[in-house]
């Protein structure tokens, strides 16, 4: 987390200062100081009637998330468009959170949706940071095994009883940076993490950059043979690749209603500098162009000093503009619901 890297960097300084001196200091003082030191640089602009913090306590809560990504091509002179999804599954784990220091483990405990395709395998990877005013996020996805979920613009008849495609895998790389300008009575921290709350109503405009590294192979066209007449020949791919580099700028906004009930809504629109290549028949290589992105961030939930509890919806989509008005996208996120209680630090008796 970025607290965390603030507290080494605020750590090392310290010691290096300790040898420098030549003083002599206990384990427990030296981990007050610190504690202290890291809490005037992480919280010193905070506006204490809009953000409460609870970093002294610890929580414990129960986690249920699950994890979702597609990719769709499209061709607007024909109006139609492709869905791709895998197969969905609910993760259960526990998360917990001191201090700087939050996280949460799931395990895939087999409440998946039963669509039967072939050679499903998966690697799902997300992990966010958050501070007050910013956020970083990382993100890696491997999934082996789609579903045509969707046909827009074609004959419905075509579509058959079983669209499994167990021969589509897809890799995803991302990176995301957030700041809230208005961080001193704004807290990006108390919606997602809840280890500071939200006191007063309150919104913040929100910019980042972003990195996103999308690739897509399979076996044979991601066009089905009985509806490649409704796409353009560049459309009937068998290798996608894709790097965007993006800016973001939006707003977020929470709710703050009878003290503990919250409702966080936020809307990140940006633009992507694209480039990667396609392909059919042949390959072929994307120029240099620019297309939208779109991320949102919404929670909903309870939030006071010992029951916590609430959801998630986070969610990015990234789309990649083509020769002749074709196009491809591609999405990831997670609904993540949760419920937890703190306890109060046990203090160390003094002999």
């Amino acid at each position: 987390m970025l607290k965390n890297a603030w507290y080494i960097l605020i750590g090392l300084l310290c010691i290096f200062t300790l040898q420098s001196k030549g003083q002599g200091i206990s384990a427990d003082s030296l981990e007050s100081k610190i504690q202290k030191f890291g809490d005037y640089l992480l919280y010193r602009n905070h506006d204490t009637t809009y953000i409460k913090s609870y970093a002294d306590l610890f929580a414990l809560k129960l986690v249920a998330v699950n994890k979702f990504n597609y990719f769709q091509i499209r061709d607007r002179n024909n109006e139609t468009k492709l869905t791709y999804r895998p197969e969905y599954g609910v993760n259960l784990g526990l998360g917990m959170a001191y201090r700087w220091f939050s996280m949460d483990i799931t395990f895939d405990v087999g409440l998946h949706e039963n669509q039967n395709i072939e050679n499903r395998e998966f690697l799902d990877i997300q992990t966010r940071a958050y501070s007050s005013k910013r956020l970083i996020e990382a993100y890696i996805q491997y999934y082996y095994g789609y579903e045509l979920t969707r046909a827009d613009g074609v004959d419905q008849n075509l579509l058959s009883d079983n669209n499994s495609r167990g021969d589509i895998r897809t890799i995803s790389f991302g990176l995301q940076y957030l700041f809230a300008f208005n961080y001193d009575k704004f807290s990006l921290n108390a919606p997602f993490v809840l280890s500071e709350k939200q006191r007063k109503s309150a919104g913040s405009p929100i910019f980042g950059a972003s990195l996103v590294l999308f690739t897509m192979n399979s076996d044979s066209s991601i066009v089905p043979p009985p509806m490649k007449p409704y796409f353009n020949e560049t459309l009937h791919a068998v290798d996608l690749g894709f790097v965007s580099f993006g800016a973001n700028f939006g707003y977020m906004y929470t709710f703050v209603w009878k003290k503990h009930i919250f409702l966080t809504l936020g809307l990140i629109p940006g633009l992507n500098i694209n480039f990667g290549d396609t392909k059919a028949q042949e390959r072929e290589f994307l120029n240099w162009n620019i297309s939208y992105r779109i991320k949102t961030m919404n929670s909903f939930g309870y939030n006071s000093s010992r029951f916590f509890a609430g959801i998630h919806i986070v969610g990015d989509v990234n789309n990649v503009n083509l020769k002749n008005k074709l196009s491809t996208q591609f999405s990831n996120g997670s609904v993540k619901f949760f419920a937890g209680y703190r306890f109060n630090r046990k203090k160390k008796s003094k002999s």
